[in-house]
């Protein structure tokens, strides 16, 4: 139920890179993941990143704890991603 009712809702309100860059973290298959894993799979500058990192931080989508790494915010979001990405 909470896939269904809260990740679709969230996952289908996230604009094309942004998802890009949450498709990156599942990648990465990490827990806390290093932003260098994010540039290096989106091959982009670390400005670049910046811009979605903030702007997902700011939907409370991820979170950064400690500094060069994000996690998400949402529990199982990781899982709904990787099971259900393509879907939505």
């Amino acid at each position: 139920m909470l896939f269904r009712n809260v990740y679709v809702k969230v996952y289908s309100s996230l604009l094309s890179k942004d998802r890009e860059f949450v498709q990156a973290m599942v990648e990465s298959d990490k827990e806390k993941v290093p932003i260098k894993d994010i540039m290096t799979k989106m091959d982009k500058p670390k400005n670049y990143i910046s811009i979605y990192r903030r702007r997902l931080i700011d939907d409370q989508v991820i979170f950064s704890k400690e500094r060069g790494y994000v996690e998400f915010t949402l529990p199982y979001f990781a899982d709904f991603i990787a099971e259900f990405g393509d879907i939505y």
